[in-house]
């Protein structure tokens, strides 16, 4: 039976069962989850799920899904996505190149022109999969062809309670850009789409399986450790002053940002420890225990700890730096009144 636009009762089916994951998100205006009428959360799974995509295809709204979910005291996902926002020809290459490697190893993945102007590629699975493997093997198979990994969907393999990750915007809506935005590319023609249908039973036949999925996987080699610049093992003690303020207050919530820019706080507070002669130890410590407190951004990724060190090490040369300005202008105005008492 077909249904609005061409859109077939088989086609939302199989769309339905490629982007199966955790909560759904409403893309009208900004992107959030879909809040029920009682304030719970639309689930990406099930008969809603179903109502919602059929909208997506046809009318609209635009909708977007949540990959992680929980299964077996573990988080899973169906599908893995990565985003490129680098500009379209650079973003193309990155999507083509690592499109290339996944079909080294036989598996099948998507090209999306996404509506930003960048690309996505997708790979969709057989059944429910742990969220690190499928992680770490895209990781591995953009580094192969040094593509960004700043975007690999599941972004998180742990969350806190409350958590629920980052969600990705879903292809073919309906209210989507034309001229091939949020549509499947074929990258061995440029930018030749993909129809909805086409799509959707060519990528359920070739959905991956946890077997074919390793060798994807053995590409990924973990981040060597940041290693700080020095070290001190005399701690300061408590927080004080501007650093005790601001890990107080934590990140100040806005409409664009509902939980606040939590990495530019984080660099906030490692910049006031610093100027106030925190060691190095004492102030990854402290943002370790704040990124967890304020969310968890850098606590459920693989590299997080990497990542809190190079805001320390930046820090340090923010810090630093103006306090070597703030010392040069001092020691050029005490001379020039110096002078100007002496004439």
């Amino acid at each position: 039976m077909s249904n609005g636009g061409g859109v077939t009762d088989e086609t939302i089916a199989g769309f339905v069962k490629l982007f199966r994951g955790g909560r759904i998100a409403l893309d009208h205006k900004e992107f959030r989850p879909w809040l029920t009428p009682d304030g719970g959360f639309y689930t990406a799974n099930g008969t809603e799920f179903e109502i919602k995509a059929a909208d997506h295809l046809k009318t609209g709204p635009s909708i977007g899904v949540y990959p992680l979910f929980s299964e077996d005291e573990q988080l899973k996902v169906y599908w893995g996505c990565v985003d490129w926002d680098e500009g379209l020809k650079e973003s193309y290459t990155h999507a083509t190149n690592v499109y290339q490697v996944l079909k080294q190893l036989e598996i099948q993945s998507w090209v999306e022109r996404s509506r930003s102007k960048g690309f996505h590629l997708w790979v969709f699975f057989t059944q429910s999969m742990s969220a690190k493997i499928v992680r770490e093997g895209l990781i591995g198979a953009c580094e192969i062809v040094q593509a960004p990994t700043k975007e690999v969907n599941p972004k998180q393999v742990e969350l806190s309670e409350r958590g629920w990750g980052n969600g990705v915007r879903l292809p073919y809506g309906e209210l989507r850009q034309r001229g091939g935005y949020n549509e499947m590319d074929r990258p061995e023609a440029t930018f030749s789409i993909v129809p909805v249908k086409s799509f959707v039973e060519e990528a359920i036949k070739g959905r991956i399986t946890p077997e074919c999925w390793e060798p994807v996987r053995a590409l990924y080699k973990p981040p060597k450790p940041f290693k700080p610049t020095t070290t001190s093992n005399t701690s300061k003690g408590p927080l004080t002053g501007m650093s005790e303020a601001i890990r107080r207050n934590g990140p100040r919530p806005t409409e664009m940002l509902p939980k606040g820019d939590r990495s530019a706080t984080l660099f906030s507070l490692a910049c006031a420890m610093v100027r106030q002669r925190y060691p190095q130890q004492d102030i990854f410590d402290e943002l370790k225990s704040a990124d967890k407190e304020w969310g968890g951004k850098y606590d459920s990724r693989l590299d997080g700890d990497t990542q809190l060190w190079r805001i320390v090490s930046g820090a340090e040369k923010v810090a630093w730096n103006n306090e070597e300005i703030y010392q040069r202008s001092y020691r050029q105005k005490t001379e020039s009144e110096s002078k100007t008492e002496t004439h």
